[in-house]
This record gives structure tokens, C-alpha cells and sequence, in this order.
């Protein structure tokens, strides 16, 4: 048996790449161990996925120079068995070949030597927040509401450095993309995709992402009214959610939330308009957070 319990591998699973890194789960903020990224072709069949996953995992346990590290936690996109680690993706261009897979029982088949006895699952925004709370810009905070605005909207509610999904104050598995809001729901509302669409109907012009208005918001008031649009309506959006949690502190992440200077006057606007001050806090650990979230499932606080 493998006793060496003081570390644990992050992984984050992408469409396009999987990255991992050994965490210290004793000082988290101590030694920096390497992070190891790998290309993934998620349209291949479920041997070349594993392969490139297991292989990452342990290249990452290799440059820790540990020899072998007993815990890996996994940043899953959904739909996902979290508990019993068995993949729901279909439909969606992206993994479906591993619908229905155990992926326990394939990843320790494959990881035999590396001295990995026990894998643990998180969604993807979720392990955002743990990261973030464990060793990032929440660290010793109280009640943390995260959110990561980029092509999807993702959230994780954290109490006590422990992920709460199906208590009352948060909403149904702690994701807020579902919820309704001006006669859709969030994601549609705060995701890449509503830039995109309202930026065509203001200025008949398409564009690729939120950068490109990003670029244009200092000389193009089409773009700066986009912002400060984007600002209110998340101000709107976010204070029932965060007021029902009782957060102590929001948390920020995510590509859209490289453009605060930008929205963030009109969402603490907002507010102030509701006689509210939060806690506001932009991510520390950027796209490491997950690989941490995912390690902490392993934390013993």
C-alpha cells in the first residue's frame, strides 16, 4: 500500500488538453510542483483518451520527483457521475466514446506502478472554487460564492473549505448556468455567447470572443456600453445567489473576468444601487486553480 497520503495529483480535464500537477496537501503554498499539459483528441476512441490522460498523470507524478503519489482528483466537465466516477457525456462532439465508462477502474488499470489507489471526481467550476478557497485568493475565507464567466457559466459555493451542492441556500448541485434570468436561463446570459450576440445587434459586425470588444472598448462606445450592460445585469443577477448563500466573498474567474476594469464599475454600481458592498475578489491561481480544487478533494481540514 502506498502511504504517502500527503499529496495528491490535480488534473483538469479539457475538450482539447489535459493538464496535472502533485500538490502538497500539508502547505499548498509551498513547493510549486511542475504542471504538465497534453493535447487530447476527445473525438478518439476511450483507449486514446485514457492513454493521454494517464500518461499526463504520470508525467506530472515524475517531474514531482515523488517516485509515487497515492491520490488523483479529477476536474470533470459534466454531465459526469461524480460519486461513482462514470462518464455521461453524449451528444455533445466530446467524449462520447467513454458514455458509461468506469473511470476508476480504467485510469488504476493504466496507472499500475505509479502508486495511485484512489481517484476522486469534481466539476470542473467547482474545483475552481476549492482552488481558489485551499490555496488561492479565498484562502481563509468563510463562505466563498464562485463563479467562472467565460464560454460557459460555472459556479461553486464553498462553507468551511468543503463544496456544498445539495444544501438548501445553494441552488440544485450548486450550479447557477440553469437558472432563469430575462426570459432564458444564466448561461445564455452571462456566457461568451450573449458578447457575441448582443455585439451583432449593436453594431451589425460579428466577432469571435470578448477580447475583440474588449480591444475596441477604448475607443468604441458600442463596446463600453456592452460592458456596462454586462456589469449591471450580473450585478442583478448575482445578489439573490449570494444573499441566499450568505457569502462572505465572490470570487471571480474565467476569461471574462480578465475584463473587470471593464464591467466591474457597473456591477459594484449595481450593488450600491441595492445599498450592497461584497467582498469582490478576482482569481489568484487562473487556470491552476482547478488542478488545486481537484488535489483537494483529498484535504483533511
Amino acid at each position: 500500500m502506498n502511504t504517502n497520503c500527503n499529496y495528491a495529483v490535480g488534473v483538469d480535464i479539457g475538450g482539447s488538453h489535459v493538464c496535472s500537477r502533485v500538490v502538497d496537501l500539508a502547505a499548498p503554498g509551498g513547493t510549486e510542483y511542475p504542471v504538465v499539459e497534453t493535447p487530447v483528441d476527445c473525438g478518439a476512441g476511450a483507449s486514446a483518451v485514457l492513454a493521454a490522460w494517464t500518461g499526463n498523470i504520470r508525467r506530472a507524478i515524475s517531474a514531482s520527483g515523488l517516485g509515487q503519489v497515492r491520490n488523483v482528483g479529477l476536474a470533470f466537465p459534466g454531465p459526469f457521475d461524480y460519486e461513482r466516477g462514470i462518464s455521461l457525456i453524449q451528444g455533445v462532439r466530446k467524449f462520447d466514446r467513454l458514455y458509461g465508462l468506469d473511470v476508476t477502474e480504467s485510469l488504476l488499470a493504466r496507472l499500475e506502478g505509479a502508486g495511485v489507489e484512489e481517484c476522486r471526481y469534481v466539476n470542473d467550476a467547482a474545483a475552481f472554487a476549492l482552488g481558489e478557497c485551499f490555496c488561492g485568493a479565498a484562502s481563509g475565507a468563510g463562505r466563498v460564492m464562485a463563479l467562472t464567466l467565460g464560454t460557459g457559466f460555472g459556479s461553486g459555493f464553498v462553507a468551511a473549505g468543503r463544496l456544498l451542492t445539495d444544501a438548501p441556500e445553494v441552488p440544485v448541485h450548486g450550479w447557477v448556468y440553469h437558472l432563469p434570468f430575462e426570459g432564458g436561463i444564466a448561461d445564455d446570459a452571462f456566457s461568451t455567447r450573449w458578447f457575441c450576440r448582443r455585439y451583432r445587434a449593436l453594431t451589425g459586425r460579428e466577432v469571435t470572443g470578448v477580447k475583440e470588444i474588449a480591444d475596441r472598448a477604448g475607443t468604441e462606445k458600442e463596446a463600453r456600453r456592452l460592458f456596462d450592460e454586462y456589469g449591471r445585469r450580473l450585478g442583478e443577477f448575482i445578489l439573490p445567489v449570494f444573499d441566499r448563500f450568505r457569502g462572505d466573498v465572490l470570487v471571480l474567474g474565467g476569461n471574462i473576468a480578465r475584463a473587470y476594469p471593464l464591467f466591474g464599475p457597473a456591477f459594484e454600481a449595481r450593488l450600491a444601487d441595492e445599498g450592497r458592498k461584497i467582498d469582490i475578489r478576482m482569481s489568484a491561481l487562473l487556470d491552476q486553480a482547478a488542478m488545486a480544487g481537484a488535489a483537494s478533494l483529498f484535504w483533511e481540514n
